[in-house]
C-alpha cells in the first residue's frame, strides 16, 4: 500500500473509484444489519452517555432554579415571591458553556493525538470534579465554577461520542446512531426532572444536593465502560496501527466479518480523502476549498436548535413558576413533554431513514415557527387561565415535533457531513458553535422573561420565531441530502460542488453521472 507522500495526484481518482464500491450491508434488511452490528450498537449505545450527562445537566439547571429549598439559599425575594437573580440565571447557563467551548477545542486536539478512548477519559475526569464542585457549594459564585468545570468535560463528550458513532457505524444506520445523542439529551432531562419533582417538598439543602451528586453516575458509567471499549479502527488506521485496528474491528464486528477487506478499504478511502485535498489536518483546512461548505453546514445546525427556541424551551419550569402556573402542573407537563421527545427521537431513527435529512429538518423548521407564533400570540393574552395553560402544553410538548426533527437530525447531520480527516476537528467546531450559541441565548433568555426585568412571558417566543424563519431560508439553500451516502461519495460530491438540491443518490453517484 502506499503512504500518502508516494501516491501522485493522478492515481486521486482511481482510489475514489475504489472506495466508491457500494457497502454490502446495504443492500440487506435492516434487521440483518441490525443483528450483524449488534456489538456496535451496544458501544455507540455506551458512547452516547456523555450526551445524556448534558441533558441532565441542562435538566438540573431547570430543576433546582424552580425548588424552594435552592431559591432560599441562591435567590431572593421580589414582591412575595423567591426569585433567582437574572444575573445569576444567565451566568449558570450560560458559562457552562463556555467550558464546552473550552473542552471542545482542546479535545479535537486530544482525540486525534491519542485516541477517542483518551478523550472520553479526560471528559469524564473532568466531570467527577466539577459535580464535586457544585455539590459543596454554598455560594453562586462556587456554583458557577462547577457548572464551567463540568461544561469542559462536557464539550469532550460532545465532541468524541458523534466522532466514534460516525466512525464505527455501518451507513444504513449510521445516522440513527448519531441521532440517539439528541434521545440521550432528551432522557438526561427528563431524568433530571424526574429526580428533582421528588425534592420539592424539602426545604433544606439536600433537596438540590442530591440531584448534583446524581451526575456523578455517568462519568462513572463512562470510566468503567472504558475498559471494554474498542478504539475506532479508522482512528488507528489514520496512524498506522493497522494490528491495532484488526483487534478493535474484531472486537466491533461477528466472526463472519472481512476484517483484512476492511482495513484495506480503510486504508483506501483515507488515502484517497488526504491526496485529494493534500491536507495538513489543522484547524485552517476546514475553512479552505470544499471543507468550508461542510464545516459552516455542521456548525450551522447547532444555530438553528437555538434559533428554533430550545433556551426559552429549557426555562419552562422556572417561567410558568415566576407565572403564577400550578407547579405541580408545570412537572407533571414537563415529564410528559420530555417522555414525547424521547418517543420523537425514536421515531426519527427510522424516518430520516426513509423520508431523508433534509426534508425532516426542514419541515420541522416550519411547523416549530408556526408553534412560537401562536404561543406569542398567547402571551399577549397571558392573563386568561386558558391563554397561560395553552403556551405551559405547547412549550413542553413541542418536543414531540422538535426532537425528531430538529433535534435529531441536526445531530445527525454534523456528525457526518465533514470529511474523514477532519472529522475530529470540525466535531470540535460544531461543540464550539453549540456551546458560544447555547452562551448567547441561555444568557438572554432570562432578561427576557424574569418578572424584574424584560417580563415579556409568552411574548418572547416572537424573538425566537423571527429567528426560525431564518433557520428555514438557510435550510432550504444550504442543507443537501445526505441520506444513503458513504464518507468517500460525500466527498465526491462536496468536490465536484455539486449544488445544494442536485446532491445525488447513492446510486447516481457511483454511476459517475455527478
Amino acid at each position: 500500500m502506499a503512504t500518502l507522500e508516494e501516491t501522485d495526484h493522478k492515481d486521486v481518482d482511481k482510489y475514489v473509484e475504489d472506495v466508491l464500491t457500494p457497502d454490502p450491508q446495504e443492500s440487506q434488511p435492516l434487521a440483518t444489519v441490525l443483528w450483524e452490528s449488534r456489538k456496535i450498537l451496544f458501544y455507540c449505545l455506551c458512547c452516547c452517555i456523555g450526551s445524556m450527562l448534558w441533558g441532565f445537566d441542562v435538566g438540573v439547571n431547570t430543576i433546582t432554579m424552580a425548588l424552594p429549598a435552592f431559591k432560599m439559599v441562591f435567590g431572593y425575594e421580589y414582591e412575595g415571591e423567591l426569585l433567582i437573580d437574572a444575573k445569576w440565571n444567565s451566568l449558570w447557563t450560560a458559562m457552562t458553556s463556555i467550558g464546552m467551548i473550552l473542552g471542545g477545542v482542546v479535545c479535537g486536539t486530544l482525540s486525534d493525538r491519542w485516541g477517542r478512548k483518551a478523550g472520553m477519559l479526560m471528559g469524564s475526569i473532568l466531570s467527577i470534579v466539577g459535580v464535586a464542585v457544585q455539590y459543596i457549594s454554598n455560594s453562586a459564585g462556587v456554583l458557577l465554577v462547577g457548572k464551567i468545570l463540568n461544561g469542559f468535560a462536557m464539550g469532550f463528550f460532545l465532541s468524541t461520542g458523534p466522532i466514534y458513532v460516525s466512525e464505527v457505524a455501518p451507513i444504513k444506520i449510521r445516522s440513527a446512531l448519531i441521532a440517539t445523542t439528541s434521545f440521550f439529551i432528551s432522557a438526561g432531562q427528563m431524568t433530571a426532572i424526574g429526580i428533582g419533582n421528588t425534592r420539592f417538598s424539602i426545604m433544606n439543602s439536600s433537596a438540590y444536593k442530591v440531584v448534583f451528586a446524581a451526575q456523578w453516575a455517568f462519568p462513572g458509567v463512562i470510566v468503567l465502560f472504558l475498559l471494554i471499549l474498542p478504539e475506532s479502527p479508522r482512528y488507528l488506521v489514520r496512524k498506522g496501527k493497522l494490528e491495532a485496528a484488526a483487534k478493535s474491528l474484531k472486537a466491533l464486528h461477528t466472526d463472519s466479518y472481512n476484517i483484512p477487506l476492511a482495513i484495506s478499504s480503510l486504508e483506501q478511502e483515507i488515502l484517497a480523502e488526504a491526496t485529494s485535498s493534500q491536507t495538513t489536518q489543522n484547524y485552517m483546512d476546514c475553512f479552505r476549498g470544499p471543507n468550508w461548505r461542510r464545516t459552516r453546514i455542521a456548525c450551522s445546525m447547532f444555530l438553528i436548535q437555538q434559533f428554533s427556541g430550545i433556551a426559552l424551551y429549557a426555562q419552562a419550569l422556572y417561567f410558568l413558576g415566576i407565572s403564577g402556573f400550578n407547579v405541580q402542573l408545570s412537572f407533571q407537563l414537563a415529564l410528559g413533554g420530555f417522555g414525547a421527545g424521547l418517543a420523537g427521537n425514536v421515531i426519527s431513527w427510522f424516518a430520516m431513514g426513509y423520508i431523508g435529512r433534509r426534508p425532516m429538518l426542514f419541515t420541522g423548521t416550519l411547523i416549530n415557527l408556526t408553534i412560537l407564533l401562536t404561543v406569542g400570540i398567547a402571551g399577549i393574552f397571558a392573563t386568561h387561565k386558558s391563554a397561560m395553560l395553552y403556551i405551559a402544553i405547547m412549550i413542553n410538548f413541542v418536543q414531540l415535533i422538535y426532537a425528531p426533527t430538529i433535534g435529531a437530525v441536526s445531530w445527525s447531520i454534523s456528525g457526518e457531513i465533514s470529511s474523514v480527516t477532519l472529522r475530529a476537528k470540525t466535531q470540535s467546531l460544531c461543540t464550539l458553535t453549540n456551546a458560544i450559541s447555547n452562551w448567547l441565548f441561555n444568557f438572554i433568555t432570562p432578561y427576557l422573561i424574569n418578572n424584574d426585568q424584560a417580563n415579556l412571558g409568552g411574548k418572547a417566543a416572537f424573538v425566537w420565531a423571527a429567528l426560525t424563519a431564518i433557520a428555514a431560508v438557510y435550510v432550504w439553500f444550504e442543507v443537501p441530502e445526505t441520506r444513503d451516502l458513504s464518507f468517500a461519495e460525500l466527498d465526491k460530491a462536496f468536490g465536484d460542488r455539486v449544488p445544494t438540491r442536485a446532491f445525488p443518490r447513492a446510486e447516481v453517484l457511483r454511476r459517475g453521472s455527478l
